[in-house]
């Protein structure tokens, strides 16, 4: 189904007042940068952006490919992606993957910014704030806008900080919102909070089919990483990103080693 059927079948849904809570929006005014791009992106990291280093475009290719390969082999089509600890670049690796399975595997993805402590990805691809998850939250009469940034990419942003937002991630809204966003698209993106600050991540492991942890390879100690580990649940983990590997600390310069759930833990590098 594309996105004309998809919003065909949204407004069919509303006229049998069918309740949905998530709500398509196509922001054709936003400035265009390279084809369909409905977004102006100023930070050369994002693999979007035209004068993004090819690769670190072929890494999150690699990625990608583990994602993909995932949801052929175990039907994955939900990922959460978060951290041990603030700081290890979980924000970069969710807008990179979502951007790279739209792009380059042809998927049909929602970028969701489940960090509603600490909401960021509408600064990273410099967007308002709009009706995020919290608001719609808070006000049941509103549903989180999911502005399409390309035929095939939407994002849904955290809006204004949340000072409660287990009390979301617990709702039965959320895990409509999620079922729904499921159904809806071929992959689902969530950056959540760091796995030991906080208990939200843990909650949304729950209701996701898989999750992918950052790690600052320079930074992240080992006994924190295993902590995180064990806060979401070892089977629920698809791959740990080693993000901010030097180059000479990997074979060829670059690239990812990456593994699955059954074997050792994969490896990603560099940002």
């Amino acid at each position: 189904m594309n996105i004309n059927e998809l919003r065909r079948a949204d407004r069919a849904g509303t006229a049998m007042n069918t309740p949905r809570l998530l709500d398509l929006r196509d922001d054709r005014h936003r400035p265009q940068l390279d084809g369909d791009l409905r977004v102006e992106l100023g930070d050369t990291r994002v693999v979007a952006h035209p004068e993004a280093d090819p690769v670190l475009v072929e890494q999150y290719r690699r990625l990608g490919a583990a994602v993909h390969g995932a949801h052929v082999a175990n039907g994955v089509r939900s990922v959460m992606v978060t951290s041990a600890v603030e700081g290890e670049g979980k924000t970069f690796v969710a807008v990179n993957l979502a951007w790279t399975l739209s792009r380059s595997f042809g998927k049909r993805v929602l970028l969701v910014d489940g960090d509603m402590r600490n909401p960021s990805i509408h600064r990273l691809l410099r967007l308002d704030t709009g009706i995020g998850l919290a608001r719609a939250v808070q006000r049941p009469g509103d549903r989180p806008d999911a502005r399409m940034l390309s035929p095939t990419l939407s994002v849904v942003v955290g809006g204004a900080p949340d000072p409660d937002p287990v009390a979301w991630v617990v709702s039965e809204a959320a895990q409509r919102f999620l079922r729904e966003a499921r159904d809806r698209f071929d992959c689902v993106v969530v950056d959540t909070p760091p796995a030991l600050a906080f208990p939200d991540a843990g909650l949304f492991a729950a209701s996701l089919d898989a999750c992918l942890m950052v790690v600052h390879a320079a930074a992240t100690a080992s006994t924190d990483a295993a902590r995180a580990v064990e806060a979401i649940g070892a089977t629920r983990i698809l791959g740990v990103v080693l993000n901010q590997v030097a180059a000479h600390e990997i074979a060829g310069g670059y690239g990812y080693y990456y593994g699955g759930r059954a074997g050792g833990w994969p490896l990603a590098v560099r940002r």
